[in-house]
């Protein structure tokens, strides 16, 4: 494992210390190490997420595209069976 060293304000640094008192916690080491976890996650999530919406947009773009094409022969097809 890497060291990394942090700053926090006094403030922060008492929430920290509130947060390893109260959530069973072991260290503020374990406590940030959660936190980062939790937010490698929901940022995978999130990538996941619009990859998901693009390809949805991607499939919506060529249901429309289809939908045109079908559209356009029905109306050839209508306009050949009752005329122009």
């Amino acid at each position: 494992m890497t060291n990394i060293q942090i700053f926090l304000p006094e403030s922060m640094k008492v929430f920290v210390e509130e947060q390893v008192a109260k959530g069973g916690y072991s260290s503020a080491n374990e406590y940030l190490q959660q936190l980062i976890f939790q937010d490698q996650q929901r940022k995978s999530q999130e990538g996941k997420r619009a990859q998901l919406m693009a390809k949805l947009q991607t499939q919506a773009q060529l249901n429309d595209e289809k939908f045109e094409v079908i559209a356009d022969k029905l109306a050839d097809e209508f306009a050949a069976y009752f005329g122009s």
